[in-house]
C-alpha cells in the first residue's frame, strides 16, 4: 500500500509542478486542487458516484457473460485441438475487428439500452478469454495428462482435476485483460450514445461545458475502477492458484 501512495504522490507532485510553471495552459490542465475538489463536490452530491456505479455495472455483468461463454469454449478448443485448428481462422477474423465498430450494430438491434452496451462488451471480451483459456489448455503438461490416463482417469477426470488447474493462470490473465478491455469499451459506448448515467456520458458533459476540473476527475475515476478491478482480480488470483506461490 506505501509504495501505491508514493507512486500517485509522486504523479502529483509533478502534475502540481507543472501548474506552477504554467507549461500548459490553466483552461486544458486544472491544478490537483482544483481537481480534487471538484472531486469532493460530485462525490458529496453523489453525481459521480452514481455514475461510477452505473459503468462498473455494465463492466462486470458484460464481464460476468464473458466468463461464462469464453471460458468453457476456450477450455474445450484448448481439449480437442482438431477442433481448434478448424475454428481458428474464424476466432483470429472476429478478434481483428474492433469492438466499437460493432456498436451501430448492437444498437441497430437492441436499440438505445443496456443489452447494446453489453452486448459489445461481450463481443469484445469473450474472446481474449477463449483464446486464453484455449492456451492455457494447450500448456499443460503432456506429462501429468499422461500419468492421470495411466492411473485409470476418464477423460471428464482428467479434464476436471489436471488440465483445469493447469489452465487456470491463463484463464486470470484472460479475464484481466478482458475487463480492462471492457472498461474502455464501457467508456468509449457511453460517449458515443447518450446514456443517462455514467462515467462516459459525464466526461462527454463536462468537456461540453468546458469543465475541465470535473473532465479531468471523471478520467480518474474510470482509472480507479480499472485499477481496483485488476488489483481485487490478482488478490483473488493469489487465493484460488495459492500453489503458485511455492513454485
Amino acid at each position: 500500500m506505501k509504495k501505491y501512495m508514493l507512486a500517485f504522490a509522486t504523479a502529483v507532485s509533478f502534475w502540481q509542478i507543472i501548474c506552477w510553471l504554467q507549461l500548459i495552459n490553466p483552461m486544458f490542465l486544472p491544478t490537483p486542487y482544483e481537481t480534487f475538489k471538484e472531486i469532493i463536490y460530485l462525490v458529496c452530491k453523489d453525481i459521480i458516484l452514481l455514475d461510477a456505479a452505473y459503468s462498473l455495472k455494465r463492466v462486470l455483468t458484460g464481464g460476468a457473460v464473458s466468463f461464462l461463454i469464453g471460458v468453457p469454449a476456450g477450455l474445450l478448443l484448448g481439449y480437442y485441438e482438431n477442433l481448434y485448428n478448424y475454428v481458428e481462422c474464424l476466432i483470429d477474423f472476429f478478434r481483428s475487428i474492433p469492438p466499437i465498430i460493432v456498436f451501430p450494430l448492437a444498437l441497430l438491434i437492441f436499440g438505445i439500452g443496456e443489452v447494446s452496451r453489453i452486448i459489445v462488451i461481450v463481443f469484445g471480451c469473450a474472446t481474449i478469454m477463449m483464446l486464453h483459456s484455449a492456451v492455457g489448455v494447450r500448456n499443460s503438461p503432456k506429462m501429468r495428462v499422461s500419468i492421470a490416463k495411466m492411473m485409470g482417469a476418464k477423460w471428464h477426470q482428467v479434464f476436471s482435476r489436471v488440465i483445469i488447474f493447469d489452465a487456470l493462470p491463463q484463464i486470470f490473465i484472460g479475464t484481466r485483460v478482458s475487463l480492462s478491455l471492457g472498461v474502455i469499451i464501457e467508456v468509449v459506448t457511453e460517449m458515443l450514445a447518450g446514456a443517462k448515467h455514467g462515467l462516459g456520458s459525464r466526461a462527454v458533459y463536462a468537456q461540453i461545458a468546458y469543465n475541465t476540473p470535473e473532465l479531468y476527475a471523471t478520467i480518474i475515476f474510470v482509472g480507479l475502477i480499472g485499477f481496483f478491478i485488476n488489483k481485487g482480480l490478482i488478490l483473488l488470483e493469489d487465493r484460488v492458484i495459492y500453489w503458485r506461490k511455492g513454485i
